[in-house]
């Protein structure tokens, strides 16, 4: 139990970064919606949805590999060769992106059919050439067990981004009209331009992750620009299909934040919709992102330990009763959630999407838990092949059933696509690394929460209070329930 101990003590501290930071964020989701329409923020959603693709190929499976190689071998050259690469193709990257600037604003303003700012793609770029630049450090941070550095770290950035979208969305448009504070007008009016809108969502996040150049300031200092061939080398053949795997990855996870403005009939505007009805049912990556922070090198440092399949397993049970804790609570309260953060009543029109959702989120930590054995086996190619299962089949669901179904098929094919994955994975992994998975009281207490999440969709009281007050008994019936039946093999030593 003093493994698993570590990992949740450290799971929590992660935590505070990954589950606080997107709390606080949230907070945004309400101040976007009361502000911005449908099509502007299906902008940004699809923006993003590209950023988090080129973060893929700037870092090329550079994190998981360093994780590997620094454990492995115990080189201090490791850390040096993989942020020099990391950095090197980060700067490319951005120049590229920054020279074909003028032609994406023209190429972007005739598709969406409305005037995309050169300046909002140029800070793009620097944005993803900081994510790129802080990939390692943040990594050498993990390695070293020092969550509490990375997660101040975090919050930080998360709180200068917040704060710098209210004084450019709120603020200063408020000084400027002389609502309040108008002495201070002429100072405001120098540097605030009230022809931009969304454009200040990038430049709030890229004055905020500037900031984390200081506070990796130490981790930055002790980089040797190096790109040692007989380090790197190893280094890249084990990376390359983690890239791979990432591509595919991406079109998993992220295609569906630009299909549905590229083939749903509504375009940017289903997008908007689409993208902020997301957010709510990602509250499961709340949890999955602190989760997978500290279990792959948790999973990496316990690998040759006798006991770590009994281990490993325990892990995935409890992660999965946790997940389905966390979205018990989210659908059974996401009326009173969606008033809360959904500001206008056309962002509320997809609310039905949430469970499935956050059901398809579940099954991606699942594979996260399942999925380890190739990698400590070092044989990453198994990764492409389940990474590009999961991408033929958000693809095709996406591609093929977005015009004709709208966003729902979106939602479906999240769930699909990481079912077909975990169900692979652990096929082929049960004969190269056995690990001992009771899945039979995970699918029971899965059918309870579903029928338990119908229920409260069935029932609504007239009173606002009691209905909420019922949603939460139902939340914290179903938990004293699982800890009654789990506390004792919470507290057994694995054997």
């Amino acid at each position: 139990m003093g493994q698993l101990k570590k990992l949740a003590g450290q799971t929590a501290i992660y935590g505070v970064s990954s589950i606080l930071g997107r709390i606080i964020n949230y907070f945004l989701v309400a101040l976007h919606t009361e502000l911005f329409f449908e099509n502007e923020l299906g902008v940004v959603s699809y923006f993003y949805g590209y950023t988090a693709l080129a973060l893929i190929i700037i870092t090329f499976g550079m994190e998981t590999t360093f994780f590997r190689f620094a454990t492995k071998d115990n080189n201090p050259k490791t850390y040096h060769v993989a942020a020099t690469s990391v950095i090197l193709i980060s700067l490319l990257f951005a120049l590229f992106i920054g020279i074909g600037t003028p032609y994406l604003s023209v190429f972007l303003t005739t598709k969406f059919d409305q005037a995309i700012n050169t300046q909002m793609i140029y800070w793009l770029a620097a944005i993803v050439f900081i994510d790129g630049a802080t990939a390692i450090p943040f990594a050498k941070l993990r390695m070293e067990n020092r969550p509490i550095k990375f997660a101040t770290a975090k919050l930080i950035a998360i709180a200068g981004n917040i704060g710098l979208q209210l004084l450019f969305l709120i603020w200063f448009p408020a000084i400027h009209n002389q609502e309040f504070l108008a002495g201070l007008a002429p100072i405001v009016d120098t540097f605030y331009n009230p022809n931009l809108g969304i454009e200040y969502i990038f430049l709030a996040n890229l004055i905020s992750n500037s900031l984390l150049f200081f506070l990796l300031a130490k981790e930055f200092l002790q980089i040797r620009l190096s790109l040692d061939w007989s380090v790197f080398k190893p280094m890249l053949f084990y990376a390359l299909p983690i890239l791979i795997t990432g591509f595919a990855g991406w079109v998993t996870n992220e295609l569906d934040k630009v299909a549905v403005a590229e083939w749903s009939t509504g375009g940017v505007f289903d997008q908007g919709v689409y993208s902020q009805t997301f957010k709510l049912g990602a509250l499961m990556m709340l949890a999955i992102q602190a989760f997978r922070y500290a279990v792959e090198p948790f999973f990496f440092s316990q690998a040759k330990d006798k006991q770590a399949p009994a281990l490993f397993a325990k892990t995935m049970h409890y992660y999965y009763l946790l997940a389905l804790l966390i979205m018990l609570a989210v659908c059974t309260n996401i009326s009173l959630i969606a008033d809360i953060l959904l500001r206008k009543p056309e962002y509320r029109v997809a609310l039905y999407l949430v469970p499935i959702i956050m059901f398809g989120k579940l099954l991606f930590g699942v594979y996260i838990n399942i999925s380890i054995w190739f990698k400590l086996k070092d044989q990453t190619a198994y990764g492409i092949l389940f990474t590009l299962i999961g991408a033929v089949i958000t693809f095709t669901g996406n591609y093929f059933f977005l015009g004709r179904y709208g966003y729902i098929s979106s939602a479906f094919t999240i769930v699909a696509a990481y079912f077909a994955m975990s169900l692979t994975s652990y096929v082929l992994g049960r004969k190269k690394y056995p690990v001992p998975y009771n899945f039979k009281p995970l699918v029971l207490y899965t059918i309870v929460v579903l029928v338990i999440i119908y229920i409260s969709y069935q029932i609504t009281l007239s009173n606002i209070w009691l209905d909420n007050l019922f949603n939460v008994l139902l939340t914290f019936g179903f938990t004293w329930i699982v800890y009654l039946i789990e506390r004792k093999r919470i507290f057994k030593p694995i054997e």
